[in-house]
C-alpha cells in the first residue's frame, strides 16, 4: 500500500479517498509518508471537475432519465440533493450521476488526500496533479450509457451495498491487504463491469505511468498518493510503470 520505486526518490501511495465516519482516525503510516515527502502529486483538484459535471443543452447530451426504469429515476432523484452545485439531478451527465450517488447512501468523512492537502497548505509544502479535470471528465464520459445504467440501477436495487462496501474496504487497507481490497471491489456493481474499470482505473493507470516516469528523475522526496484499487489487479499503476517496487515500512 505504501511503496517506493527502486533507485529513485519517488514512493508511492495507495490511499482512501474517503473514511467510513465511524473510522475517522488518520493511520501513522500515512503520517510518516507525509513527512517522508518533500512534495505531494494527488490525482486531480476536485473542485475543478464542477464545471465538467454539468451537460450543455446546446450540445444534445444524453439525459439519464431515460436510461433508467421510472421507479429508479424516482428514487435516486428523492436521494438526490435539492440545492447545491450537484443540482438538479436532470442537469448532470449521466456518468457525473454515477460517480456522485453512491456518497448519498454512505456515512463518510474525507479521506487521505484531503487531510494531506490541509496539512500542505498549512505548511506550505508543494503539489501537483497528474491529470486536470478535462482528462478526468473525458475518461469517465467514455462509460458506456447502457452500462451507467445498469449500475445505477444496481445501487438502487440495494442502496446499502455502497456504505458495506466501503467498510469492508477501508478494513482491508488499515490491514495493507491490496488483494483483499480488490476482492472488495469487483464484488461491488461500480467495479465488476469491465467498462467502468476500463475508464476508472486502467485507462488512467496507462496515463498516469507515463507521467510518473518523468518525475522518477527529481531530486527531492515525491510522494505521488491514487486510490488504492490503482495499485491492484490486473493492468495496475505499478504494472504500467514497468519499474521494481519496494514496500516502506513504518519508520524508513
Amino acid at each position: 500500500m505504501y511503496l517506493h520505486i527502486t533507485g529513485t526518490n519517488v514512493r508511492l501511495l495507495g490511499s482512501m479517498h474517503l473514511f467510513p465516519v465511524s473510522s475517522r482516525r488518520t493511520p501513522s503510516w500515512i503520517e510518516q509518508a507525509y513527512d517522508w515527502a518533500e512534495t505531494l502529486v494527488f490525482e486531480s483538484d476536485p473542485p475543478t471537475i464542477l464545471p465538467f459535471l454539468k451537460a450543455d443543452p446546446q450540445c444534445g447530451a444524453q439525459s439519464l432519465a431515460p436510461l433508467l426504469s421510472v421507479d429508479a429515476w424516482t428514487r435516486l432523484q428523492a436521494a438526490w440533493p435539492a440545492e447545491g452545485p450537484l443540482a438538479p439531478l436532470a442537469d448532470l451527465r449521466p456518468w457525473a450521476a454515477l460517480i456522485i450517488a453512491p456518497t448519498l447512501f454512505q456515512q463518510l468523512v474525507g479521506g487521505v488526500e484531503p487531510r494531506m492537502l490541509r496539512w500542505a497548505t498549512g505548511e506550505g509544502k508543494a503539489y501537483e496533479y497528474l491529470e486536470t479535470a478535462h482528462e478526468v471528465a473525458r475518461a469517465l464520459e467514455s462509460i458506456p450509457l447502457d452500462t451507467v445504467a445498469a449500475a445505477l440501477a444496481a445501487l438502487m436495487a440495494d442502496i446499502g451495498e455502497p456504505q458495506r462496501t466501503l467498510e469492508r474496504m477501508h478494513a482491508a487497507w488499515l490491514d495493507g491487504d491490496l488483494s483483499a481490497v480488490h476482492r472488495i471491489a469487483v464484488e461491488s456493481p461500480m467495479f465488476n463491469l469491465p467498462d467502468i474499470r476500463r475508464a476508472i482505473l486502467d485507462a488512467r493507470n496507462h496515463m498516469w505511468a507515463a507521467r510518473i516516469s518523468e518525475l522518477l528523475a527529481r531530486p527531492e522526496r515525491t510522494l505521488v498518493v491514487v486510490g488504492a484499487l490503482h495499485l491492484c489487479g490486473p493492468g495496475n499503476l505499478v504494472e504500467c510503470l514497468a519499474r521494481s517496487v519496494e514496500p516502506v515500512f513504518a519508520g524508513e
